[in-house]
């Protein structure tokens, strides 16, 4: 296990009608007033969610202002627009009431209306660590991205799907009620869950030995995922599979799962650019890239992918033909996406032919210039994944 520094300030309040108390829980940080952020529809859940929140701060006696419009794949515009309201209305915190989407704007907000500088050339491009933030809270309507607890806010400007990745900018605290996911399509809680399992592959498929504590916390949140998203596409008001994805999503992206590892971003990297370009799902772009990245890369080690299809997939182990063993896993795999609605084809993604040459070109690298580190790869390499993930 390699050093490392895990700073989780997050404050989790987990459960039935939490979000009833949300006025109470931002008084404990002084707040003198509140921007609401929601993405804004007419649909009766968020319009009825919106108003018990408003609710709970009128009760708390804490003045807010709404800030609603925000769509998938956020853009800074979007953020810039939420900064100069905060300016103009004094707000001092920021609630979060939605998905990644919401969560990352909030958190965009927070950096931006406390500085002059560029928020873009200067944290996300230049990576300058962050100064200060506004105090962001979340409420979380999805399972997926797990930006209610990660040190991550990922924007889009022009067709760039970029990250800043800092700890000043976790949440201060989550209210997490799995009911409020009950009403999402099917489609998005899929996307959602298998979102969750691409930020631990990220993490599980490294380098280096001795890993064991955190292998094992890694197999356990795939394991819940195949287990639990059936279920909740089943039976959408099934509240322990709504919980169990709910906390899942947690853990999958607050560095719990990859505390001593080096991480391996490749697939985001990858999906970054599909969906900055073709303004596509988040959750479906990163499963539909993971098969294609699996067979370009699993010679690598083909110890913890026989490994991880073993423990996670119950695949039988054969020492007589382990890559037979890891290509069958990587087909399962993808038809256990394939069964709950999720695209396996880029093209599937609106990708077209002719452009992945440039979406290869502008994947994020490291300082080697290489795109990640399980298997360090150069452009050629990512135009290869691209013909085995379809």
């Amino acid at each position: 296990m390699n050093n490392f520094m895990f700073y989780s300030p997050t404050r989790f309040i987990f459960g039935k009608g939490e979000e009833m108390n949300v006025g109470k829980y931002i008084s404990q940080y002084g707040a003198s007033k509140v921007m609401i952020l929601h993405y804004g529809t007419d649909f009766a859940f968020e319009t009825a969610l919106i108003r018990k929140i408003s609710d709970s701060l009128d009760q708390a006696g804490i003045p807010y202002v709404d800030f609603k419009g925000i769509k998938p794949n956020p853009t800074i515009e979007t953020g810039d627009r939420g900064a100069a309201v905060v300016r103009e209305e004094k707000v001092d915190f920021l609630l979060a009431v939605g998905g990644g989407s919401v969560i990352d704007t909030a958190k965009y907000i927070g950096v931006a209306a406390l500085t002059e500088e560029n928020v873009w050339d200067n944290y996300f491009l230049k990576k300058t660590p962050v100064r200060g933030t506004l105090p962001v809270g979340a409420l979380p309507t999805i399972a997926g991205t797990g930006s209610e607890g990660s040190f991550s806010c990922v924007m889009t400007k022009g067709v760039l799907k970029r990250s800043l990745n800092d700890d000043r900018i976790r949440p201060v605290f989550a209210l997490m009620n799995p009911e409020l996911s009950y009403t999402l399509p099917a489609y998005q809680t899929a996307c959602g869950a298998v979102d969750i399992m691409a930020h631990v592959h990220e993490r599980y498929f490294t380098l280096g030995e001795e890993n064991y504590l955190t292998d094992n916390l890694g197999e356990s949140i795939f394991r819940t995922v195949i287990k639990y998203l059936p279920i909740a596409l089943k039976e959408p008001q099934n509240y322990n599979a709504r919980a169990q994805l709910l906390w899942a999503s947690v853990l999958a992206h607050n560095d719990s799962c990859g505390v001593g590892r080096i991480t391996d971003g490749t697939v985001h990297g990858i999906q970054s650019e599909i969906g900055g370009m073709y303004d596509s799902a988040h959750g479906a772009g990163v499963a539909c890239v993971t098969p294609g990245w699996m067979k370009y890369v699993y010679k690598a080690d083909m110890r913890r992918f026989a490994r991880y299809f073993n423990r996670v997939w119950g695949m039988e182990y054969d020492p007589y033909d382990v890559e037979g063993m890891i290509l069958e896993g990587i087909e399962r795999q993808k038809q256990f996406y394939v069964s709950v609605g999720i695209p396996v084809h880029y093209k599937e993604l609106g990708v077209k032919e002719e452009d992945i040459p440039t979406l290869c070109s502008t994947v994020r690298r490291g300082p080697d210039g290489m795109a990640g580190n399980f298997m360090k790869l150069d452009t050629n390499d990512l135009i290869h994944i691209y013909e085995l993930f379809k």
